[in-house]
């Protein structure tokens, strides 16, 4: 059986986690050479923090910041969930701008429509892969003295890419689904030098992430790993249906960065020593090719298959996950289990953003439901499985 997603991390980088774990250290030294290496790397002039998630780094923001309560942050409408839960509590008002669901870019008359007088900030997220041209949304945030707040969390691809020059601030993540995985960490580049130093301080006042718990991350996605081998996770699904367990929710739990308990109180940290050198050794050690040979399988499976998927038009797409949009997605699923394929509808903490307007016809918002997420074929033979194996699942014929 094909997994859906594989922990983009070999077995080396986990015996170095492991190391970094067991050898302990100073964590400002660690994040300090950990935000060197990154300048280093992105020579683009713009400074760099490390912190312990996404969402971790823009909570400090609006902490630095403190917008008036009830300013507006006007957000793509289709996001990551924890995001709008930080931004409302600090007070602020998330307001939904449509994302085009072809281009996978702000819809530019929505945006102006979204603008109010109290409108403070613009948060852009780049989605399923992609990358956002953001020439007019840098545009409008500068001719009405926004923030322009870039989301690429699912963007970083180690080809050199370290966010857009133009943002004010780019968060780039390196939770445990994503390219390059650190099993956590995300890296925050700032274009004012002052701005990002305050958001460091006010980062230096949280609790240090323990040593433990990441040492339990990296033994956790260790199993993990293992058992997305192809003979094992066959056996782990027989597993889960003998005993009645609900296998894609089992897995979409385990593969959350921040699961179970209370989204404050697991994010309000710095990150430790080992978090910060892992991290490192990703953005110095990841290969580029590994992702450029993912992008081209994942161009000729999309384009291959008699469904219709979010962002046919987008640019730049590293296919970092293959939505395909299914008018019945459990058949979808159910059909390419049957035949060996774990696709799933979870495999992403994307949502489309409630609020006053309603989606126009083209807003993305509009298709989530209907999104199924495949495998990532590994090879040619995946490939050519796949293709027939989605083929065969549309046409209604029964698996072999």
């Amino acid at each position: 059986m094909l997994p859906r997603q594989r922990p983009d991390i070999g077995w080396l980088d986990l015996a170095h986690a492991a190391a970094y774990a067991l050898r302990g250290g100073d964590p400002e030294r660690a994040q300090a050479a950990a935000e060197a290496g990154a300048d280093a790397l992105a020579g683009d002039g713009r400074c760099s923090l490390i912190s312990l998630s996404v969402r971790s780094g823009f909570d400090r923001l609006l902490a630095t910041l403190q917008l008036a309560p009830g300013s507006e942050v006007l957000v793509s409408a289709v996001t990551i969930r924890d995001m709008i839960a930080v931004i409302e509590r600090h007070g602020l008002k998330a307001v939904p701008v449509d994302v085009d669901a072809d281009t996978l870019s702000l819809d530019e008359t929505a945006l102006a429509a979204a603008l109010t007088p109290r409108s403070r900030m613009l948060l852009v997220a780049h989605l399923f892969g992609s990358r956002m041209p953001l020439q007019g949304a840098l545009a409008f945030a500068r001719r009405h003295g926004l923030l322009l707040v870039e989301d690429g969390a699912q963007a970083y691809t180690g080809d050199g890419w370290f966010g857009e020059a133009g943002c004010d601030v780019s968060l780039l993540s390196f939770g445990p689904i994503k390219t390059a995985t650190a099993l956590g960490g995300a890296l925050l580049r700032f274009a004012d030098p002052d701005l990002g130093e305050r958001v460091r301080a006010a980062q230096a006042g949280l609790p240090l992430q323990p040593t433990l718990a990441f040492a339990q991350r990296v033994g956790k996605y260790a199993l993990l790993k293992a058992l997305t081998g192809r003979i094992t996770y066959r056996l782990f699904y027989r597993a889960c249906r003998a005993f009645g367990v609900d296998h894609d929710a089992l897995i979409n739990r385990s593969v959350r960065g921040f699961a179970g308990g209370e989204l404050f109180q697991r994010i309000r940290h710095r990150p430790c020593a080992a978090q910060s050198r892992l991290l490192l050794r990703r953005l110095r050690a990841y290969p580029p090719a590994r992702a450029a040979a993912r992008t081209q399988r994942g161009e000729r499976l999309l384009a291959a298959l008699p469904l219709a998927r979010p962002g046919r038009a987008a640019t730049g797409s590293a296919h970092w996950v293959l939505p395909v949009l299914s008018e019945d997605p459990p058949r979808l699923i159910a059909g390419l289990l049957a035949r060996g394929f774990d696709a799933t509808c979870g495999a992403s903490s994307l949502y489309p953003v409630p609020g006053d307007a309603q989606p126009g016809a083209g807003d993305l918002r509009r298709c989530m439901a209907a999104v199924v997420y495949l495998p990532a074929p590994e090879g040619e033979r995946d490939l050519l499985r796949l293709t027939e194996a989605v083929r065969a699942t549309v046409a209604g014929a029964r698996p072999a």
